[in-house]
């Protein structure tokens, strides 16, 4: 046995000179080795489930463990046997008419008192109730047979009791499936030890409980869906994936005293739907990685069970995404930005230095649809994301050179135009594409119902912005259902430039009343991160006041989403944001 000093010194060592490896073993005896990825065919053994099967499944009732279980019942029909912490409580009567969560909260305002966030609260354990029933319904229906109970998987005591009872119904538990799992992504500065206890523990202590309690049961299928976080790691996750690495040394350790029973750590790569939120789709799908559809993933969760025993831990993902062909039309447009220029933008600062705002952006990439198309009867933004914020800590001291990349691609629907925001390291800042063709028609922009005056000022936390950016002129009037105001341009705010594609001040104003909408919903203070669409309906800086109107769609605790217009004196709307995604900013 090495001791502490020679352990001590072979870490220091991995740490300093061990390369780029990520995962590194050292022995007892001084060697290393290193483990790497390597593509692996499915293999078509028989599967050991059936009728007879009693599978406990924690995180089951919902998400991609329930997209995955639900194919599973389909497939096998075995009895289930369904954990989670949402108690199934009857909604408010009245609301069966409404599907979506914007539905939801609009007809829910209109019938009850509350906060935005209180609001928002109960719609969504509304929909997860109804989540929970369909899975049910769904598994019932497949032939199979559920049931569900409602506790902590990391509550050994409750999870035992649970089990007593199946046992007696149902006979033995003969396989597990560990799904549960949270997200609250964050930066190692801003995590707290509550948090971090919340993703880490129901990982690993839920995995605990659930050992614990089948200790006795002949166990032939032990199955954990981890994540590729936990090889790979992941901005934001380093609480989840050091869970997720634990589960999959934990079953290495159990495979090897089980050799009988089929073990999995299966590390997943982004599905849509589940804990991946809309914001967190579109950044992966920006840096390439495309997500896994939950009917492939369920089809993949059976292939895994269908496997012989051998390899513990499986990373399952999508396909990567094509290579951009490039002999694709290439062009380049360079941006400086100094103060004699764009000295307005001290009034945008984050962390004590100005920042690109969003609405500049959309600017730039609006012009450059417009010369790349200047004839067609409307230009539209797809899928605008920010990838990393703009820092200019240097705008005053020979600023900072931008390139925005310009290239040219087919679709289905004809031809694109990709629009990529560089700095001068070449690092990749803004991504959106733009389409040419008809007019598009103008959506419906009243007013919300049951909007009240909001007590706000820019008070230099929710909304940071200094005097040259402060366009939000009337009271604004904020409910669940969205908020109005009234917003001035890029004129009115002394800002010098004489001629915008779109007026970037009046859409920061937009920007600044969704949020503070979502502060009200509940999800905090935020950042606009991505925009499905937009919509320019009129070029051109705005001359006087326009009215803004802000609809909301969805409110969560960490994102939101909603649709803002800039509003003409005569009705028309001059600029239309299309699924406008906020992100509760880290600190």
């Amino acid at each position: 046995m090495k001791s502490s000093v020679c352990v001590a010194a072979a870490i220091v060592a991995e740490l300093t000179c061990g390369g780029a490896a990520v995962a590194v073993g050292l022995r007892a005896d001084g060697s290393r080795i290193t483990t790497e990825l390597t593509a692996a065919p499915v293999g078509l053994a028989s599967p050991r489930i059936g009728p007879q099967s009693v599978i406990v499944a924690s995180g089951g009732a919902r998400g991609i463990t329930a997209a995955a279980l639900r194919l599973l019942a389909e497939r096998h029909q075995p009895r289930l046997v369904l954990l989670g912490r949402t108690r199934l409580d009857a909604e408010p009567e009245g609301l069966s008419a409404a599907s979506s969560e914007r539905e939801l909260i609009g007809l829910l305002a209109s019938q009850q008192r509350g906060t935005p966030a209180e609001i928002a609260a109960i719609v969504r354990r509304i929909l997860a109730v109804r989540e929970i029933r369909g899975t049910l319904d769904a598994i019932e229906r497949a032939g199979a047979s559920a049931r569900y109970y409602v506790l902590d998987v990391r509550d050994t005591a409750a999870v035992e009791a649970a089990l007593c009872e199946v046992r007696a119904d149902w006979g033995p538990i003969t396989g597990i499936v560990h799904g549960a799992g949270v997200l609250a992504d964050a930066l190692l500065t801003d995590k707290t030890d509550e948090k971090f206890a919340d993703v880490f523990d129901t990982k690993t202590e839920g995995l605990g409980a659930l050992l614990t309690a089948t200790a006795h049961d002949p166990l032939d299928l032990l199955c954990v869906f981890s994540s590729a976080a936990g090889q790979l790691g992941n901005q934001g996750q380093s609480d989840y994936a050091m869970a997720n690495e634990v589960l999959n040394q934990v079953l290495s350790a159990e495979q090897a005293r089980r050799p009988g029973c089929l073990v999995r750590a299966i590390g997943w790569g982004p599905w849509r739907g589940g804990m991946v939120t809309q914001d967190l789709a579109e950044r992966f799908v920006a840096a390439g990685v495309q997500l896994i559809e939950p009917d492939i993933g369920g089809q993949a969760f059976l292939a895994e069970l269908g496997q012989p025993t051998g390899d513990v831990r499986v990373i399952v993902s999508a396909a990567a995404q094509a290579d951009q062909d490039m002999s694709d039309d290439l062009l380049a447009a360079q941006v400086t930005l100094i103060e004699s220029d764009y000295g307005y933008l001290a009034d945008h600062q984050i962390g004590g230095a100005p920042v690109v705002p969003v609405s500049i952006v959309l600017d730039w990439f609006a012009g450059a649809a417009r010369a790349w198309s200047p004839t067609a009867a409307s230009v539209v933004l797809h899928d605008l994301r920010v990838l990393e914020k703009i820092s200019l800590p240097r705008l005053a001291d020979g600023g900072h050179r931008l390139v925005l990349r310009v290239r040219r691609a087919g679709s289905e629907n004809g031809q694109i135009l990709n629009l990529d925001l560089r700095d001068a390291a070449d690092v990749s800042h803004y991504r959106a594409s733009a389409a040419a063709g008809s007019p598009t028609v103008p959506g419906t922009w009243a007013a919300p119902a049951d909007l009240a005056p909001l007590n706000w000022s820019y008070d230099g936390s929710t909304l940071f912005h200094g005097p040259r950016f402060q366009a939000i002129r009337s009271e604004p009037s904020v409910g669940p259902a969205g908020a109005q105001c009234t917003v001035v341009g890029a004129r009115a705010l002394g800002w010098d430039r004489a001629a915008w594609h779109v007026d970037p001040a009046a859409l920061d104003g937009g920007l600044q009343l969704a949020v503070l909408w979502a502060q009200e919903a509940g999800t905090g203070r935020t950042l606009p991160m991505a925009i499905r669409e937009c919509r320019v309906q009129r070029y051109g800086a705005v001359d006087d006041e326009v009215r803004c109107v802000v609809l909301a769609k969805r409110a969560g605790e960490s994102t939101a989403t909603c649709d803002i217009a800039l509003i003409d004196p005569d009705g028309v709307p001059r600029v239309e944001l299309l699924g406008v995604e906020l992100v509760r900013r880290p600190s």
